[in-house]
């Protein structure tokens, strides 16, 4: 790869991560820029007692052959346990994998490599704007980043990879030359957003690992996290109820404070034994574009030349309920980078015959 290649990956989430990871090993000029201030997008972890933990539910399954390799070209097969797990209203159990230091290993693994390449991963940059260049001696692309403290700063890159939501794709370019019914068909790509408390409890709340609610729920999913990996360093037993909502719902728009106490009077009802004080400690993470509903019409992994797209909503489901896909993404992201790979040698070769 050319030393003067250089690609822009737009968000730091678990696909834009291992996109970054495979182009900086590839050779190129990997810069990563992220809004948030931490690494992870939906599998974003925190510290917890002493121990790192994701502030939304994941899992391995035998299956994920993609997420399992990945673990093993990162050094990280040895913290793969896997884990005897009892799902509500089911007779059998379920095999499932965790790391021996969370997910939290696999972020820092991901992040470690980019770096050690050659990349830079950016935090607290907003993208707000990409445009092509009109210098023909500069790099192909502009990218435009709102900081922290509201100022903006222009980045400049061959390439770009976008990893976000498609309704936000079509914001930052409309000043690229995008075909109208590729646009209208991000446009139509829905999603629903997701509530996830994260309750550090006295005691277990129930010795299964999964149980499902109805759809009219507060909340529709209850994952007893240490009834399968066990207690650890956390403190305490660790509770997720996780909820999927419309952003017109009510209760999308209700304080931190308020969801806390309509889950827990939830959780009450089903366990009166249940208080404020069983409650040590707890964490709401919100998601907006959590699940998709629907997906593009057609396959976009390249809508504009030097523009590629690895995007949630581009991912087959893998699971029960479309949240818990690392293995898709991990999919997605290889196969992305196979075809940034292969355009970037073709091109190559066309220069080198000219």
């Amino acid at each position: 790869m050319e030393e003067n290649t250089s690609i822009c990956v737009i968000g730091a989430g678990l696909s834009g991560l291992v996109c970054a990871y495979k182009l900086a090993q590839a050779g190129f000029r990997v810069q990563v820029v992220e809004q948030q201030s931490t690494p992870g997008g939906m599998l974003a972890c925190s510290r917890l007692g002493s121990e790192y933990i994701e502030l939304l539910p994941h899992h391995i399954r035998r299956s994920d052959r993609a997420l399992i390799s990945l673990l093993k070209d990162l050094g990280l097969n040895d913290e793969l346990q896997w884990y005897d797990s009892l799902w509500y209203g089911r007779a059998s159990r379920k095999r499932l994998g965790y790391l021996d230091n969370g997910f939290h290993s696999l972020l820092a693994a991901l992040v470690q490599e980019i770096t050690d390449h050659g990349g830079i991963i950016q935090y607290g940059y907003t993208v707000s704007e990409i445009a092509e260049s009109e210098d023909p001696e500069r790099p192909r692309y502009r990218v435009q980043c709102v900081l922290a403290d509201s100022s903006s700063i222009i980045l400049e890159c061959d390439t770009i990879l976008y990893t976000g939501s498609c309704r936000n794709l079509v914001h930052i370019t409309h000043a690229l030359n995008m075909p109208t019914d590729f646009r209208d068909s991000l446009m139509d790509v829905t999603y629903q957003a997701n509530m996830c408390l994260l309750m550090l409890m006295k005691t277990p709340f129930t010795e299964c690992y999964s149980r499902m609610l109805p759809d009219d729920e507060p909340f529709q999913r209850i994952i007893q996290h240490t009834s399968m990996v066990g207690q650890r360093r956390y403190g305490g037993h660790v509770l997720y109820l996780s909820g999927n909502y419309m952003t017109s719902s009510p209760l999308w728009t209700a304080t931190d404070a308020d969801v806390f106490k309509i889950f827990l009077k939830r959780l009450q009802y089903l366990n009166p034994s249940v208080t404020r004080s069983s409650v040590k400690t707890w964490r709401l993470k919100r998601t907006r574009y959590a699940k998709p509903l629907s997906h593009p019409l057609d396959e976009f992994i390249q809508p504009v030349r030097g523009l590629y797209v690895c995007s949630l909503a581009m991912t087959p489901n893998s699971g029960e309920d479309g949240k818990y896909r690392m293995d898709a993404c991990v999919s997605q992201a290889n196969a992305t980078v196979a075809k940034i790979k292969e355009d970037f040698s073709h091109e190559k070769e066309f220069k080198s015959e000219e």
